[in-house]
């Protein structure tokens, strides 16, 4: 075998008098004697707002690259076959189908969380919060809705209402236990998508792609 000669015991330095660099592995910081400043792997808030927002995109894009996000989309899709659009009933098999996140958005989700640990104190990282999100879309406390992706689209765009019949998930237990660490704006935005159902949204079965500027 390749470097059976090889005894790595001698190799092993265990003098660490002029290591740089040493660490504290129960509180997961590093440090250096020779300098005044420490880097913990957690942190318990930001400096300023526009930090603050760049992690919680960070997070949010980690999450949708992962690949357990995508195995739990592929689930409700390939598995327990919700794989048609909900407004025009188009399958997968004709057309492209996405799962939508609806309520809460994955963005406000990803907020919730990282607000959540500093109001409460709870030291956090990155993957502590890519963690809870990915938890809660496994414990079925997200809702989400199967679009077309021109569907999709117009949502996105502002210009597509979806009933909150047609939402999949245990949406209200988000509600329930999240939203008061949201701000103003972004419950305003779960209260408006709430209030939409099949009687009140701006089309019909008869009429939307009139109604949402289809073709």
């Amino acid at each position: 075998m390749a470097g059976a000669d090889i005894n790595l015991g001698e190799l092993i330095k265990t003098d660490d008098e002029n290591v740089e660099i040493k660490s504290n592995t129960e509180t997961l910081e590093i440090y250096s004697e020779r300098h005044p400043f420490s880097l913990a792997l957690r942190i318990s808030n930001f400096e300023n707002e526009a930090m603050y927002k760049k992690f919680v995109k960070n997070c949010e894009m980690i999450i949708r690259r992962s690949i357990e996000y995508k195995e739990w989309r592929n689930y409700i899709v390939d598995v327990l076959q919700i794989n048609e659009c909900m407004i025009t009933h188009e399958k997968m098999t004709d057309v492209t189908i996405e799962v939508h996140h609806h309520m809460p958005s994955l963005f406000i989700l990803t907020t919730a969380l990282v607000n959540k640990h500093i109001e409460e104190n709870i030291d956090f990282c990155t993957f502590d919060i890519c963690q809870e999100a990915i938890e809660l879309h496994f414990q079925n406390r997200v809702g989400y809705v199967t679009l077309l992706k021109s569907m999709h689209e117009k949502f996105h765009n502002g210009k597509l209402d979806i009933p909150i019949d047609y939402v999949q998930g245990d949406y209200n237990y988000f509600v329930r236990e999240y939203s008061k660490y949201l701000d103003e704006a972004d419950i305003e935005t779960l209260q408006a998508r709430l209030a939409i159902n099949e009687h009140n949204c701006s089309w019909t079965r008869d009429n939307y792609q009139e109604a949402v500027g289809g073709n």
